[in-house]
């Protein structure tokens, strides 16, 4: 207890006053919540510039029920995800400063194992991904009480799974994030190269091995966490879509989450600080 209580201590006293810690964690917030507000508002107009559309008189005439209860953790925690690269920079940059100002060297000298600095950095990806998650029941209750016609504790509670699926797609993914800054410790070319190959280099080659070559690709770790909560909004036009969380893309993205923080010990153990 008295190691982990030093481990959380150390972490808060390197970032409380780290006004780039502050204002990158504000950003992720305040783009969470502006989109989840905004969204309604923006399907509204769209619907209403195309009204005179007959396919969208039909959307217009039954409703969209994208924050109705039942529908809105999956629909929110999709839209969720796509802000998850901003705590990844967080998390870079939490590891590259400490190589960069050679923080990590003096805490070394001072007594600190390489495994509780790692665990540091680990209890920083948890506290990011747990305050994800609160932020993700706030703002579904939040809108669901505001927009969904049914209020009842069994549609509220339905598929509310989605909110521990979102914040174990953030926590792997920062986990992701750390391995990645470990490896480089360069903040910038970090940050570059993490953002190629999330967003470009595995998405666009699973999507040619997927629908080219006919291959499975559920197991490569973007994949794996991208597949947590998946697309959901094919079924307003009738397409079938898996609104549930599935076992099997928790149990990999878990390993996935096991590799990283192992394969950052290891580099950690073994490389010069």
């Amino acid at each position: 207890m008295t190691s982990l209580r030093r481990i959380i201590e150390l972490e808060y006293y390197k970032f409380r006053h780290y006004k780039p810690f502050v204002i990158i964690l504000g950003l992720y917030v305040m783009c969470f919540v502006l989109a989840a507000l905004s969204i309604k508002g923006l399907l509204d107009w769209f619907l209403d510039v195309n009204k005179n559309d007959d396919v969208f008189q039909y959307f217009i005439k039954a409703g969209l029920p994208l924050f109705d209860f039942v529908d809105i953790w999956q629909n929110l925690g999709w839209l969720a995800t796509l802000f998850k690269w901003i705590p990844a920079f967080i998390v870079i940059n939490s590891v590259t400063i400490e190589f960069s100002q050679k923080t990590i060297k003096q805490n070394i000298i001072d007594g600190l194992a390489k495994r509780e600095f790692l665990a540091s950095k680990v209890a920083l990806v948890l506290f990011i991904s747990l305050g994800s998650a609160l932020l993700f029941l706030f703002m579904g209750l939040f809108l669901g009480f505001l927009y969904s016609p049914v209020k009842d504790l069994p549609y509220v509670l339905r598929h509310i799974e989605f909110v521990g699926a979102y914040g174990l797609e953030v926590f792997v993914f920062l986990s992701m994030a750390m391995f990645a800054a470990f490896l480089i410790r360069k903040s910038g070319i970090t940050i570059i190269l993490f953002l190629l190959y999330t967003a470009c280099i595995e998405p666009i080659a699973t999507a040619f091995m997927k629908y080219e070559c006919e291959w499975a690709v559920w197991f490569f770790p973007v994949e794996s966490i991208n597949l947590l909560i998946r697309f959901p909004f094919a079924k307003y036009i009738l397409s079938h879509v898996d609104d549930q969380v599935m076992m099997r893309d928790v149990l990999v993205t878990m390993g996935w989450a096991a590799v990283f923080i192992g394969l950052s010990y290891l580099i950690l153990k073994r490389k010069d600080l």
